[in-house]
């Protein structure tokens, strides 16, 4: 069906103000947490990419929210280096 869109969904909780999250190297842009991005169907792999640099015991989460097919959700507490970053693959 041609000018379907998917709907994807990302939320990302954090206090940091270096904080980045980019799907196939576009910057995703939250407001409120949350972000919903409309993309056409592919055979290949999304690509989640975050990164983030702040003190020492910064608490983070990230997730996938929609589609079910995609669902993901990472915590994380930065260690002493005070930077983490991750990466996600998925189909949909």
């Amino acid at each position: 069906m041609a000018g379907t869109k998917i709907k994807i969904v990302i939320k990302a909780v954090s206090a940091s103000e270096l904080f980045r999250a980019y799907l196939d190297q576009r910057r995703i842009r939250f407001a409120q947490g949350e972000a919903i991005i409309r993309v056409s169907p592919k055979s290949e792999d999304y690509v989640l990419t975050w990164f983030i640099r702040d003190a020492p015991g910064t608490k983070y989460a990230i997730e996938v929210a929609e589609p079910e097919s995609a669902k993901m959700n990472h915590k994380a507490t930065l260690d002493a280096s005070g930077k983490d970053a991750g990466i996600y693959w998925f189909k949909i």
